[in-house]
């Protein structure tokens, strides 16, 4: 997680950092380069001093060079679907490119300074403090990219103008110095500002989409899940849907109260979750109507057997405080093709299936 800079992220949030990462860099990257290739070429051209092939055209020409190529790199990037690895590649490759370039920079700044007429010796870490601020601005949203470019360029012409024997020069480092730290403080903020977004964002998300009592997903994120699974392409081609709908769960909720209620729901919703640990979905769609989603291969023995398990598990006894509360599940299942068959139509055949089985139940215990 080096060039993205969110170690102390859970998992999705550093997805989601590296994904707004790659998106802003991909769409900076053009004025990044140009600005960085315009300022070496003028930079170059305004040196003075005896023509040198290093100063007035190799320097300038490979930043121009590298600027031009990464551009189109990045250009034919926007148009690709890239997961996760690629994109951690891509923000890693882009950090040392930038680090290189900046220490390229430093470089030439300092030895430029030596080598220009004193006259005009100034303007060679004055141009350097330009790209580097241009760069630094542009890789906000990558903060190490963007402070380690800037301590790698600007570290040698900070250091070589406050050696000078010029009070003016000295003083112009030192106002320098004051600005790079102002910068960095900028720097730091503004990321501390993108990573508090994601997470409001995250946490926002979290809240619409999650059962608040269980922690499962709710009706809404039930949905989006079974359309995620139907559009995803896999070795296995069939969806599974598991209904369940606790038996007694009102007259137990009446007789103990609704604390004991609740606890009776969060251990329904972790019992499911243990018992379907590879499940798409384990959701509460409302009262006490949980459903599983899953991908199978179309084997109906496994999806009899899990049915056959839910309902053991979830009636089995419950306990709250020192009581232990006995009610009982009634489960249906249906199954389809992924890509064809509607979570409506899935939904409607395993409640079809459920009632029947409450039917069965219900007629049980009256005989």
């Amino acid at each position: 997680m080096a060039a993205t800079g969110g170690d102390g992220l859970a998992p999705a949030l550093r997805d989601e950092l590296a994904e707004l990462q790659f998106a802003r860099i991909g769409a900076v990257v053009p004025v990044l380069y140009f600005s960085i290739a315009l300022i070496a070429v003028i930079a170059g051209a305004a040196s003075g001093g005896e023509f040198d092939v290093m100063y007035h055209f190799l320097l300038p020409g490979g930043f121009v060079l590298m600027g031009g190529y990464r551009c189109i790199i990045w250009y034919r990037r926007r148009a690709m679907r890239v997961d996760q690895a690629k994109i951690r590649r891509y923000l890693r490759s882009t950090t040392m490119i930038a680090l290189t370039m900046g220490l390229v920079g430093g470089l030439w700044s300092f030895d430029a300074y030596y080598g220009t007429r004193e006259a005009r010796r100034v303007l060679a870490p004055v141009f350097i403090f330009m790209i580097t601020f241009a760069g630094a601005v542009c890789l906000t949203s990558m903060p190490r990219a963007a402070i380690g470019v800037m301590v790698l360029s600007l570290s040698p012409t900070l250091l070589m103008m406050m050696m000078s024997s010029d009070i003016g020069i000295q003083a112009m480092a030192f106002c320098f110095l004051i600005v790079s730290l102002l910068t960095f403080m900028l720097i730091v903020n503004s990321f501390h500002e993108i990573v508090s977004g994601l997470t409001l964002r995250h946490e926002l998300k979290q809240l619409s989409e999650t059962d608040p009592l269980t922690g499962l997903a709710n009706r809404r994120a039930f949905r989006m899940q079974f359309k995620t699974l139907s559009d995803r392409r896999g070795a296995r081609q069939s969806v599974a849907l598991v209904m369940v709908d606790l038996d007694g769960f009102k007259q137990a909720n009446d007789r103990f109260g609704h604390a004991a209620g609740d606890a009776i729901l969060v251990q329904a919703g972790e019992r499911l979750g243990t018992m379907c640990p590879q499940a798409t979905s384990v959701a509460r769609l409302g009262g006490d109507e949980f459903a599983v989603l899953l991908e199978t291969d179309g084997d109906l023995a496994y999806v009899a057997a899990l049915k056959h398990g839910v309902q053991s598990i979830l009636s089995l006894p419950y306990h709250y405080r020192d009581q232990q509360i006995g009610i009982s599940a009634s489960v249906g299942t249906a199954h389809g093709i992924k890509g064809i068959i509607s979570l409506d139509t899935l939904m409607r055949d395993a409640d079809n299936e459920l009632y029947r089985a409450k039917n069965r139940a219900s007629l049980r215990r009256t005989a």
